[in-house]
């Protein structure tokens, strides 16, 4: 498991969860999966969006950049 982490936007605010407002979290990439990739059996071939996982209550912060 990844270590848990601060983490600043892109406009320098510091990243606090929006459920329980804690500040760690750890980072993980998921494939954005669409229809038409899976119809051809292309999901490899989607993109990732970086997810920031609270590490206090879980709740998972989707990014697409």
């Amino acid at each position: 498991m990844a270590a848990a982490s601060t983490f600043t936007l892109a406009n320098g605010t510091a990243l606090a969860c929006l459920v329980c407002r804690n500040d760690t979290f750890t980072r993980h990439a998921y494939k954005l999966q669409t229809t038409g990739m899976t119809l051809l059996n292309l999901d490899w071939a989607n993109d990732d969006a970086t997810c920031l996982v609270c590490a206090s209550c879980g709740f998972i912060h989707w990014f697409d950049r």
